[in-house]
């Protein structure tokens, strides 16, 4: 399988690509031509950047991967976001972890999991699911 990387970008009222990777000679020493194409909406690049590929190569097994160049503030706030999740998703992973090593300990001690429940301030659901890991 050939993955392809596609770069896309606004372009007035269309969503204009290129495909560095498909190039040819230009007419112009020193120059090539860059195979490129539009689409009307962000969605439809892939198929069109197919649809372009498959006439430069006719290679039908193929991964396209479309890369949009988004305006500089956007781009840092997607990237920002993007990193809080990464690091709220570590810190839930951790807080189970650690409710489910209070739960372990308590019910090595004996409590019943509707005490344990009480104490911790979860369900009794929760402290069932934290028990069977």
């Amino acid at each position: 399988m050939t993955v392809y990387d596609v770069t896309s970008y606004r372009d007035g009222p269309w969503w204009t690509f290129e495909i560095p990777a498909l190039t040819s000679p230009a007419p112009a020493k020193g120059r090539n031509i860059v195979a490129m194409g539009q689409a009307r909406r962000a969605e439809d690049v892939a198929r069109e950047a197919r649809d372009v590929i498959d006439l430069w190569t006719d290679d039908g097994d193929i991964e396209v991967r479309v890369h949009y160049a988004l305006p500089d503030g956007v781009e840092t706030a997607v990237h920002s976001a993007a990193e809080r999740e990464e690091r709220g998703r570590a810190a839930l992973d951790e807080a189970a972890a650690l409710r489910r090593k209070a739960v372990q300990e308590l019910r090595s001690q004996g409590l019943s999991q509707a005490d344990i429940a009480t104490l911790l301030g979860l369900s009794r659901q929760r402290v069932q699911q934290l028990s069977a890991v």
